[in-house]
Order: C-alpha cells, then structure tokens, then sequence
C-alpha cells in the first residue's frame, strides 16, 4: 500500500498572509500536489469560518473538514493546540499514516514537527517564504514554500540567484559527503535526499525545475551524470569515474556568452499566467458553464440579473455533484462581460437585469466571444503570438490554431486590436503600448536620454545582466541599482524599437517597474524628496496590476511599496506616527489622524492611487473587512477606499 498522508492546515495563519500579500490561495493544486506522494487520508483546517467564508466552498470542494475555532479577538490564531492535538493523536493512534503534513509558517509548530520525528513520522512543513520561521523549517524532514506548491512564479531575480547559488553551495557540500566516504558516484535519489537532511527548504521547483535530473543536467561545470543499469548517479565534474558507468552528454557549459537563468519564464508560462487570470476554468467546465449562461439568457433575455443566474447555476451544479464554486462561475461570466458579450438594461452590476449582446445569434458565437477574452489579454500583455501554444492551453490541442485566428480576426473585425506587419496590438494603443502610459512619461523619458558607457554591449543578454546587478545591489545602494535598472531599460527599449524579437516587452516593463521601484526608494528614503518619489510610486502601481504577467513577478514588492507610498506623507510633513509594516495599519493610522494636513493628504495620494490601480486597492478595502472588522479606524478606511472607488 502506498504511503499514507495526513494534512494539518493553520488556515488563519495562511489565509491572513495570503490576503496581505495578494496571493491567490488554489487548494486544488495543493491537494493535487500531496496527492502525487501518495493518499491524503486526513484533510483538516483549523480556523474561523465566519471571516473565512470565501475559502469554504474551495475548502469543501476539495473533501477537506473544516474545524471551527471562535475567535476571542479579531487577529487572534486560536488553532495552534487544536491542531498540534490531533496531530499528535494521529501519530500514536495511526500507524498506517507516514508522512503528516502541517500547513503553516508559525515557529509555534517546530516542537512539534520534531516530536513528530521522534515517533518515526516523515513531517512535511508546508508554509509562505516571508513568514514562515525558520525554526519550523529546520524541524521538519522535508520543507516546501507555499508559493513553489502552488505553481506560482518565483521570477524575481535576487531570490532565483540567491537560491541558485544557495543551491549550488548545498549539492556541493553533499557531494562532500560521500566523497568522504569513498562513495562516488552516488544515486541521484540518495543525493538529493543527503541534500534535504543537510537543509529541509531545497526543491528544484524553487529553481524553475520541475526534476531534480532537469536541474543537475544546467550545471555540468559542477557535476557529471551516469547510468549503471536503469539508475542514474552523479559525480564532481573532474571526478575520475570507473568501469561500468555510461556518461550522459551534457551541454558544455563553459561559454562567454551569457546565458538566460533556467528559471527564465518562457512564452508558455507567460500564456499560461494570463489564462490562469482571464480564463479561470478548464475547457470542459468552462464550456458547460458557458452554454448554460447562454441557454438562460436565451430562454429568458432581460429577466435573469447576473448574481440571480449564477446562484441559480451554482444550485443546479450542487444538485448534479459537481464542484463548481460562485467564484469560478462569476470568472467565467466575466469572460463574456469583458468582450461585450451581454447587454445590461441599466448600469452594469451584478444586479442588473441583462440580456445577450444584439450580434450573438449563436452559441457558438457567444462562446468563441467569451473565449476571445484570452487572446485580447495577451495582445494586451505584448506578448508574441504562438496560435498552437495558444491553442494547447485553451483547447488542449495544439492542431487548433486555425481556432486561435479565428478569435484574433474576430477582434479585428470588432475593432478591439489592431493587426499591423503580422503583430497584434489593442485598438488606440501605439506599436509600443508603454508609451500610451501617462504615468510613464518620466521614466520614458529619461530612457531617452540616458548616456550608455562606451564599450558597453549593446543587446538584450547586457540588459539581463544588468537588471541582476541591479537586484543585487537593490538593498544596499538605491543609487547605483537605479542606475543599472536604466542602463537595462535603455538597451531592452532600443532593441525593441529596432525589432529585435529576442526583445520582449514583457522584460521591458519588467524593467521599468523595477527601476521605478528602486528610484522611488532613493527619492523617498535616501534623499527625502517625497513629492519628486511619488511619480516613481505611481509608476510601478501602473505597471503591476492584477492579472498580468508582471503581478506575478512582482507581487511581493506590492506590499512594502504600498507601505511606504502612505508612510511617506507622515514624513513629508514631518508628523510622527506609529511604526507599522502593514499597508492596512499604516492606512488607518494616517487617514484617522488628529492632524488634517496629513488626512488631507492621504485622501489625495489615494484618490491618485485609485485611478492607476483600483483592483489593489479593492484587494486593500476586502482585507480591512476580513481582518479588522471590529476595528472603527480600519472600517473607516476601507469606506473611504470604497467611495473613492465608486468615483472613479
């Protein structure tokens, strides 16, 4: 029988990061994960399900019981001795059970992941990299961060170097193990698990691998791989092997031309990004939805309101036994809403009666309409266009591509993007859609007119390097990474223009957003300009927006760029508040303030911030209901943030 798992989840602990930090909570993908080392027998989350209400439906979906802790005070984890319980009855009394997974980043649990061990339990940590103690990293067997289990990207350049390096230093003092030991070659698999008893966080997922051969086969300056049999060994490179082993070719590594990082992201995971956002579901369930949306509206056009129908479908799905929860059923009708495929009899809302747009005369026509919302997101991303790669993630077939051109002619024909030599871009937009930014205007400008050194290569393999020293040195001189950032932007900027299709605007604005970052930080912490920052602030948050690549990337800048975008006005009129590192308690702080100037200002700065970015601050306003809701300053804020909002 296979090996046996229990999951244990710290939902507050988890949850309440995940709301602060913008990372989108997929327990599909965990449980398909665990599920892939063998059966989950025990599924249990441990919170109160009053203020977590959006993740039950997930929760249930995915067989997991829900254990229900009372809050005595908002902000208060109550789960930790209720877990740590029944994890440890599940230990003495379950045998058959091997691995037991606790889902948390809470130091709390360290005694008891050892204790764990003690009784010959494998203890699996599950927990988010920014929080989780490292304590309970090193107590566990094995330690995988939240965010590689759920397939989110780790793309920003100082933590994918730092870990390749990290790693490379760990392979290297397990290979010295067995050297030691006059054991070389040693099994890949006794390798890698040398290198997780050494330090429990290493997973070649971390690195944009999803094998662990995968990786050792980039690093052939380090190591030489072999078969004996069926099983494959590794060796140091200048490792003299003996008899009996057959080397496998590697690629030689010892190159002058620079080469990308593996965990470089390709133009599929950039595809792969934008559906997970603008597409939500599946074909199968997608189309099932679709074709029940268009059978209701047909039947009965003008009667049904948007929230009426989806909780009808919801009911009708419950009744079937499929899981299908109201948040993927109201994705899936916003498919159709962004291309214009109803027809609202008021304003548009959820409590609007609507009806199908005059030119859907189809089913099929309505589904290739909501199904276009795909291909117009990544024509607005920039990205090249691959019909077959395209096809494959939406259609599961890479032969369809004729279906992929289809929707793009259809929003030709439409008039929603433009088709110019070959390439796609959104109708009004310039052929670089950055310049249509009114907030990037400065930076474009300085782009412009930035003096390269002389000597300095002149491609886009320079601008990658750039960009790395840039994030290299991001912590410990603003200055100099903002001068590479610009560097960077300058070469990636002029190889675009000249057509270079190694040029993406992809990196570009990657770039942009970076040197925004960085320079926003020098205006703001080093020099103390926080009017001449704030350009920069608004920059970056016109930039990374939710359900583009680059949130993806750039996520975890969003919070500590947010914070001090608000902090800053405190010192700008040199009034003093309580420290805080919370985009939300900083918020509150400010706007209740005693002193007007600083009220006034905060409601202005934000205003500003609504504009350019509206969904963060929506994500802001939900977390301050979640999470303070007892809390007068706080629901003040989040009513303002939500007047703002209805402005706009």
């Amino acid at each position: 029988m296979a090996d046996q798992l229990a999951l244990f989840i710290d939902f507050e602990n988890v949850a309440i990061w995940s709301d602060e930090h913008f990372f989108d909570l997929d327990l599909s993908r965990l449980m398909e994960y665990l599920q892939s080392r063998g059966p989950v027998v025990i599924k249990r989350a441990y919170g109160d399900w009053r203020r977590f209400g959006k993740y039950r439906n997930d929760m249930l979906n995915n067989a997991i019981d829900l254990i229900q802790l009372y809050s005595v005070r908002v902000g208060k984890n109550r789960a930790d001795i209720r877990l740590a319980l029944d994890a440890f009855e599940v230990a003495l009394i379950r045998p058959q059970i091997s691995t037991i997974v606790i889902m948390s980043g809470d130091s709390d649990f360290g005694p008891l992941a050892s204790k764990l061990r003690e009784y010959g339990k494998y203890v699996l940590g599950i927990g988010p990299r920014e929080i989780t103690h490292p304590l309970l990293v090193k107590s566990c067997d094995e330690f995988l961060y939240l965010e590689t289990v759920m397939g989110q990207s780790l793309e920003s350049m100082d933590t994918s170097a730092s870990e390749r390096d990290q790693a490379r230093k760990l392979l290297r003092n397990a290979l010295a193990v067995f050297g030691r030991r006059g054991e070389l070659p040693v099994s890949a698999s006794q390798l890698k698990t040398t290198m997780l008893s050494i330090d429990s966080t290493f997973n070649e997922a971390n690195l944009g691998f999803s094998q662990f051969r995968a990786w050792l086969e980039t690093i052939g300056d380090m190591v030489r791989l072999y078969f004996r049999g069926m099983e494959m060994f590794v060796a140091p490179a200048d490792f003299k092997v003996p008899d009996g082993f057959a080397a496998i070719s590697q690629p030689d590594t010892r190159t002058d031309e620079p080469t990308p990082s593996p965990a470089q992201t390709s133009l599929a995971d950039l595809y792969a990004g934008i559906f997970s956002n603008a597409v939500a579901a599946d074909m199968e369930v997608r189309r099932d939805v679709l074709r029940d949306i268009y059978r209701e509206l047909n039947d009965k056009p003008g009667e049904w309101t948007p929230g009426d129908l989806l909780a009808e479908l919801q009911d009708r799905y419950d009744s079937q036994g499929l899981a299908r929860s109201k948040t993927l059923l109201m994705r899936i009708w916003q498919m159709g809403f962004y291309q214009r495929a109803y027809d609202y009899l008021g304003p548009p809302s959820f409590g609007t009666k609507v009806r199908l747009a005059p030119e859907i005369d189809s089913q099929s026509a309505f589904i290739r309409r909501a199904e276009s919302r795909f291909i117009y997101a990544v024509v607005e991303a920039g990205l090249e266009i691959d019909q077959a790669e395209l096809a494959g993630l939406l259609l599961h077939s890479h032969s369809q591509a004729d279906y992929i051109q289809e929707l793009l002619d259809d929003l030709v024909e439409r008039g929603r993007i433009v088709a110019t030599d070959g390439r796609y871009r959104p109708a009004g937009r310039s052929e670089n859609p950055l310049l249509d930014n009114p907030e990037l205007a400065g930076i474009i400008q300085e782009i412009r007119e930035i003096k390269l050194p002389d000597g300095m290569i002149r491609d886009v393999f320079q601008a990658k390097e750039l960009a790395k020293n840039g994030m290299a040195k991001r912590t410990e001189d603003f200055s100099a990474s903002a001068r590479d950032y610009l560097y960077a932007c300058r070469l990636q900027w002029d190889a675009h223009e000249q057509g270079d299709p190694e040029a993406s605007l992809e990196d570009l604005r990657w770039y942009l957003a970076s040197y925004a970052s960085v320079k926003a930080g020098e205006l703001s912490q080093s020099l103390h300009r926080y009017d001449e920052a704030r350009q920069y602030y608004w920059a970056f948050f016109s930039l990374v927006q939710e359900g583009t690549p680059l949130w993806d990337r750039m996520r975890g800048l969003v919070n500590p760029m947010l914070h001090y975008y608000w902090r800053n006005l405190a010192r700008e009129l040199n009034i003093e508040v309580r420290f805080t590192s919370s985009p939300t308690n900083i918020a509150a702080e400010i706007a209740g303030h005693s002193d007007e100037r600083l009220r006034a200002k905060w409601r202005d700065v934000t205003e500003k911030l609504a504009q350019i970015n509206p969904d963060l601050l929506k994500r802001i306003a939900n977390q301050i209901v979640l999470n303070w809701e007892d809390s007068p300053d706080h629901m003040t804020v989040a009513a303002q943030i939500e007047e703002m909002l209805k402005e706009i």
